[in-house]
């Protein structure tokens, strides 16, 4: 008697079967719980790597919130493996926490603002100490020390001066509290904190050995200038000016008498916190510490006019020539608005030809008041519609924007002041933002006059590759993939990871986009198309293909158009801090590490990612499951007969869903609701079975097949009991058929995600060759379905996933014939020959044309 017929006696006849029931109930209970928990963290690891494709806005609360919840599904998941497996998974459990651990290491890894002089000149300065100065003051370090462009003198308040302050008042756990009120949809909510913050910095009180270091500072700079200047003093905070200009986000205070300097800079601390500046701080993805500010200390040139250059015209960045504006006086009428200003077009070569040019009348400047600020004045007549600038001064501006451009590698913003002596100064070079390219109209969808080969499937992966067709049907198939190959799989494996950096492309029959192996294809950038359905039997070994992942297409062959590099226009959100921080987040969750369970470092301990404990809980949440056809049948509910035409004895227990309301112990087939269970049903049912014999006459196959085996078999066949667990998605059908024993297991949902079969077939009456041959023509047939599988001798284990519940269904019935077919061959494989007939009977009776 076997394991489980004993499982089934003692749940049936027992007084222990309540208990025994409940075990059970609840492991399939941790079981739903795991399937549940792997599609949420999937869907969530997809997610994220879809903000990483630069086509979404997040900020940095997304960025916690779904580690958050990543966390807690991960926790469910290795939760519920351990409660599936009696508790032999706990070290699962500690990695998970290793993990999670590090991950929010990362996540929570601060910028430091390390100890540094409280005041430093700008000749001590250099674009390398932007963390300790701010973008503004690096950069103007770094073009009067590296270039000796005219650049004023001046000195930089540091950033660690503004921690110095923050801490000298206890300020950074309330700015940090304050600022985790808001959120990027509550307007409302950023003007209370704004105004709150901005009190709380006026009110604080400036370390005395800050206000001494900035007024020794002073002291210096009007020693070197020979008289005691009036002063513009402008923010210069942490990553200001680099890769984001911050531009009109914080104050300026221009023609500020000396012993102002300290209440401005106060004032430029606070401006930190206006309304406008937080938002565009958590646009950017900016974490509280990275909004140190450091500030900009210079005499302030009272000038005659002012205005910004450009190193490359905004409408046309592929022109070799330099957009200039000028007003007349102080410069910040040049951005503001005020008036109109002069606008120069001037070309690079020949140096300051101008190629267009309009002045237009300027009828008000800003100018310096001898007493400290500014104020506005009218332009004498004359003088308004006069241009501002000479030949010889855009002659040198082009020079400057030829010199800046080359030295920074990037188009430049920058602003210049012409003094009343005449003579030119640059007072800021920050990174020019240009917009993208104008592009041709959008391609077509289908590339005219090229051959389509396959039109439909799923993008996992955008992007166009081409090259070689490599079928990939088993494990040895990946070595020596070529270079370039395009990777054509009937299903997504994460095995495809170790080829993924030669491979152009990949196109599978069937998968899920929030799979292991679609995750794979994004980290790698691999243009990837998956549910074609039919690529492995529409593209042939050695095809030269293009694969267009934009829209789903296969084209025969090499299609220029689509090949033809491009420069793409670098998305700024790349640089952004908040992009930043998703990226290295993802880089502990997505990539992953155990890719073949038959590995010895397909454990736990060697868990290095989200992704590698969420496929280690995969895979091993099958294996108990499957372990239940070992363990014996443990359920909620009665034991019901299956009543049928068929000559076995089927015995079954719903989990739940699985059948209509009985009150009978029998049931019929068309009370099944069980979706995997009534595919499989329908194949057993629909093929040919032979009848049961009257008492004393001996079947056919008796004569043929009288061996040893089977008289140690010593059972009638159609005596042997088989057993099923189901419920409205799952099915555990243990099936015995005469000297035939097999395991059939399925999920079949609406989430792809969950959806999966497993199969065992174990031969046994004939002889051993004959047993091979079953087994070699099962193992035929089941790869036509996609079935990963492993033969040894006559025993087949077989696995297939992430299928539609169609797909499934339409395997499932092909299986259930093949169960039935299978069983009625016992007398005739005698011969290598006739088992290849029987599987070409068999694929073309019940497989082509029907999947």
């Amino acid at each position: 008697m076997t394991p489980l017929k004993r499982t089934w006696q003692r749940l049936t006849g027992s007084s222990r079967s309540c208990r025994i029931q409940s075990d059970l109930q609840e492991r399939y209970g941790h079981f739903q719980r795991l399937l549940s928990a792997n599609n949420k963290v999937l869907a969530l690891m997809t997610d994220m790597e879809e903000k990483l494709s630069g086509d979404y806005l997040f900020d940095l609360q997304y960025i916690r919130s779904t580690v958050n919840q990543l966390g807690e599904e991960t926790r469910q998941l290795a939760a519920a493996l351990n409660g599936l497996g009696g508790g032999r998974y706990a070290d699962l459990l500690t990695a998970t926490e290793e993990v999670m651990a590090e991950v929010q290491e990362v996540l929570d890894r601060r910028r430091e603002i390390f100890p540094a002089p409280l005041v430093i000149f700008f000749e001590e300065l250099d674009a390398g100490q932007a963390d300790k100065v701010g973008g503004k003051n690096a950069n103007l370090g770094e073009v009067r020390n590296k270039l000796g462009l005219p650049v004023p003198a001046g000195f930089a308040i540091s950033s660690y001066a503004y921690k110095v302050f923050l801490d000298h008042n206890r300020l950074t756990s309330r700015i940090t509290e304050m600022l985790g009120r808001w959120r990027m949809d509550d307007l409302d909510s950023l003007g209370r904190v704004s105004e709150a913050l901005k009190e709380m910095i006026h009110a604080a009180a400036v370390p005395l050995e800050l206000e001494e270091a900035i007024t020794q500072a002073y002291g210096r700079l009007a020693a070197a200038e020979g008289s005691r200047p009036f002063l513009a003093i402008r923010s210069s905070a942490v990553g200001e000016d680099l890769a984001f200009t911050f531009a009109g986000q914080y104050a300026t205070y221009l023609n500020i008498p000396p012993e102002e300097l300290v209440p401005r800079y106060k004032d430029i601390v606070a401006s930190l916190f206006t309304a406008r500046a937080l938002y565009y701080y958590k646009n950017k993805g900016f974490r509280e510490e990275e909004m140190a500010m450091g500030v900009a200390v210079m005499p302030l040139v009272c000038a005659q006019a002012s205005g910004v250059l450009f190193t490359r015209p905004p409408e046309a960045p592929q022109q070799e020539a330099v957009f200039v504006n000028a007003v007349w006086g102080l410069g910040k009428y040049a951005v503001a608005g005020r008036v109109e200003p002069d606008s120069y077009l001037v070309a690079y070569d020949p140096p300051g030809a101008v190629l267009e040019q309009n002045i237009p009348v300027k009828p008000v400047k800003l100018v310096c008041r001898p007493e400290g600020s500014v104020t506005e004045v009218e332009v004498p007549p004359e003088q308004a519609a006069a241009p501002c600038l000479t030949s010889g001064h855009l002659a040198t501006l082009v020079g400057w924007a030829k010199r800046l451009e080359e030295h920074f590698q990037r188009p430049q913003d920058v602003e210049w002041a012409l003094d009343r002596d005449g003579k030119l100064w640059l007072l800021q070079s920050r990174l020019l933002r240009l917009a993208p390219p104008k592009v041709a109209a959008p391609r077509p969808r289908v590339v005219k006059d090229a051959t389509l080969l396959l039109d439909r499937g799923t993008v996992a992966c955008r992007g166009t590759g081409a090259g070689p067709v490599v079928l990939v049907r088993r494990d040895e198939d990946l070595r020596n993939f070529p270079e370039g190959g395009v990777l054509v799989g009937r299903h997504t494996s994460p095995k495809y990871v170790t080829v993924m950096h030669q491979a152009s492309a990949i196109i599978t029959d069937a998968g899920s986009p929030t799979g292991h192996m679609a995750l794979l294809a994004r980290e790698f950038q691999v243009p990837t198309i998956i549910n074609t359905g039919n690529a492995t039997q529409v593209l042939a070994s050695g095809q030269v293909v293009t694969v267009d992942a934009d829209y789903g297409n296969v084209y025969e062959g090499l299609v220029p158009e689509l090949l033809e590099s491009v420069d793409q226009f670098r998305d700024d959100l790349a640089d952004t801090p908040v992009f930043q921080a998703l990226k290295a987040v993802v880089k502990k969750i997505v990539p992953l590490h155990l890719v073949n369970p038959a590995d010895d470092s397909f454990a736990p301990a060697y868990c290095q990612t989200i992704h590698d404990i969420v496929r280690f809980a995969h895979e091993y949440s099958m294996r108990e499951m499957f372990r239940l056809r070992d363990r014996g049948l443990h359920e909620q509910g009665d034991a019901f007969d299956l009543e049928s035409n068929l000559p076995f004895k089927v015995s079954m227990l719903d989990l739940g869903g699985g059948l209509k309301s009985s009150r009978r112990r029998k049931v019929k087939p068309d009370q099944i609701t069980s979706l995997p269970f009534k595919a499989f049903w329908e194949g057993l049912a629909a093929m040919r079975w032979p009848q049961a014999k009257p008492a004393g006459v001996e079947s056919l196959s008796s004569k043929f097949v009288k061996t040893e085996a089977e008289i140690a078999e010593g059972e009638n066949p159609y005596r042997d009991q088989s057993y099923v667990l189901i419920s409205a998605n799952y099915m555990n059908f243990s099936i015995h058929l005469g000297y035939h024993f097999s395991n059939m297991e399925a999920y079949v949902s609406d989430e792809i995600n969950d959806n999966y079969l497993t199969f065992h077939f174990n031969g046994g009456g004939s002889t051993p060759e004959r047993r091979e041959r079953r087994a070699r023509l099962i193992e035929s047939i089941i790869d036509r379905l996609d079935l990963q599988h492993q033969r040894r001798g006559d025993i087949i284990e077989a696995r297939l996933a992430k299928f539609t519940a169609p797909e499934m269904q339409r395997r499932l019935v092909v299986m259930g014939k093949l169960t039935t077919y299978t069983k009625q061959l016992d007398m005739v494989l005698f011969s290598e020959g006739i088992v290849d007939w029987y599987i070409k009977d068999f694929v073309r009776e019940h497989i082509e044309g029907k999947l």
